[in-house]
This record gives structure tokens, C-alpha cells and sequence, in this order.
């Protein structure tokens, strides 16, 4: 791989709770335009390793290297304002608040009445009209985002990304909960995302199945340490994956 495609790396990263070493010096590379999966088993460190990238979690010990310069993500605002996106596994939308003002939450279109700036709410909802139609998504800007239901609220969290033009959307456990043509649904417009802009999508997965298929490369990580990488190709064809995580 050369090193002047990556877009984000994270090296030697660490972060421990109480009892619990969970991540061991981990890594991992993005690039841009292509899908990456981080696959492990549930308590592996994959959500962990993401929620640092993100700035959920502070590391203990580590670097982010994100276009070509150190970063320390310290805030999810801050991981989305550099341009780093997630759809949770668990979900915190505001119920009483509708689609738009979610998807815009601390980021509202704003207008000036004199030396007062107020919430642009037309320009709100023109743009999330206009953002949803892009991504395909028949969801009513103006519906409270509690009436949706939990493949619709990763539909809008899908959105948020998109409106903030990330170059890196995370995916944290797709597959949870959800029908599996959902699951897919949700993928393809990743996919898309990755084939008309080009963004970086780092897929973390217990699915190693799906995972692999949807992915161009894949990390396994194991006891918080990364055990595996290689093409999608190459970790179908390992042994220790297919006996480990396969079942063949």
C-alpha cells in the first residue's frame, strides 16, 4: 500500500477501562473511495478502536494521523466538523424534534433580523428536502423523528453525514436489529456514497459474512489487538477466518 493514499491512520492505540485492557496498540488505515471492515467478535475492541476515532473515547496511548497531520479528536462535533461521520449502534436522536432539525442538530442554517440571528427554517428544510431526494430516501423532512422507525432514524443519521460532505462515514454494526434487506439498503447507499463521492466507509461488523462482502479490505481484530488485514479476497480464503468466523 503506498502511504500518500491514506486518509486517516490510527497507530499503536490503547485505552483501558477498569479491569478491562480493551484495545492493545491497535491500527488501521482508511482510504479514500473504498470500504473498509472491522470485524471481530462482540468485546473484540472494534467498537472501542471507532469510538476514538470518533471522539467518544479519549486514548490512552496513540496516534490519529488524519490528511497527512496529527489530530487529536477530542468531540463527535469535532470528528464531524473535520469531516469524520458515524451512524451509531445506539442511536440518540431527539423524538420530539423532527427529521430536519436532527440532521442539522448544532449546525442549523441561520439568518440575520438586524443584530439578531435567528434559525433559517426554509433554508433548513429546502436543504434536507433536497438532501434526502439525493440519497433516495422517501422520509418527510417535517416528521418528528420519533414516528420513524429504526431503519428510517439510520436512514437520517446516514443523511447527517452526507450534510456535513464527510470524506469518513463509520457504520457501527448495521446488521443489529435490523431485516437483512434493510441492512443491504443501507449498505448500498454507503457504497454509493463511496462511488459518487469518493469518502472513505469504515464498516464495523460481528457480520463477517456481510462484512466481506461489501468490503474492499478488512481488519480483524482480536482481544484488541488487529490479528488480521488483507483484501476482502484474501481474509475469505484464510483458514483461521473461515474456521474462526466462516463455520466452514
Amino acid at each position: 500500500m503506498q502511504k500518500d493514499d491514506v486518509l486517516l491512520r490510527m497507530e499503536g492505540i490503547c485505552k483501558s477501562f477498569p479491569g478491562v485492557k480493551a484495545l492493545d496498540h491497535a491500527q488501521l488505515e482508511l482510504r479514500p473511495g473504498k470500504v473498509m471492515a472491522l470485524m471481530g467478535e462482540n468485546g473484540a475492541g472494534k467498537s472501542t478502536l471507532m469510538k476514538c476515532m470518533f471522539g467518544i473515547y479519549k486514548m490512552d496511548e496513540g496516534e490519529i494521523e488524519y490528511e497527512g497531520e496529527k489530530v487529536t479528536i477530542t468531540t463527535p462535533l469535532d470528528a464531524l466538523n473535520r469531516g469524520i461521520a458515524m451512524v451509531h449502534q445506539e442511536l440518540q436522536p431527539i423524538p420530539a424534534r423532527t427529521v430536519a432539525e436532527n440532521i442539522w442538530l448544532g449546525r442549523y442554517p441561520t439568518k440575520k433580523y438586524g443584530p439578531i440571528t435567528v434559525v433559517d427554517h426554509a433554508k433548513m428544510y429546502k436543504d434536507t428536502e433536497e438532501l434526502l431526494k439525493k440519497l433516495k430516501l422517501e422520509i418527510n423532512p417535517r416528521a418528528k423523528l420519533g414516528s420513524l422507525s429504526i431503519a428510517q432514524m439510520q436512514m437520517v443519521e446516514i443523511a447527517k453525514a452526507v450534510s456535513a460532505n464527510c470524506k469518513v462515514l463509520i457504520l457501527d454494526e448495521p446488521s443489529l436489529g435490523l431485516a437483512p434487506n434493510i441492512v443491504d439498503d443501507i449498505l448500498e447507499v454507503a457504497k454509493t456514497m463511496v462511488k459518487n463521492d469518493g469518502i472513505s466507509v469504515l464498516l464495523v461488523e460481528q457480520d463477517i459474512t456481510k462484512a466481506l462482502a461489501a468490503a474492499d479490505r478488512g481488519y480483524v481484530i482480536e482481544n484488541g489487538r488487529v490479528a488480521l488485514e488483507g483484501t476482502a479476497a484474501e481474509l475469505s480464503a484464510n483458514e483461521h477466518v473461515k474456521k474462526a468466523y466462516l463455520g466452514i
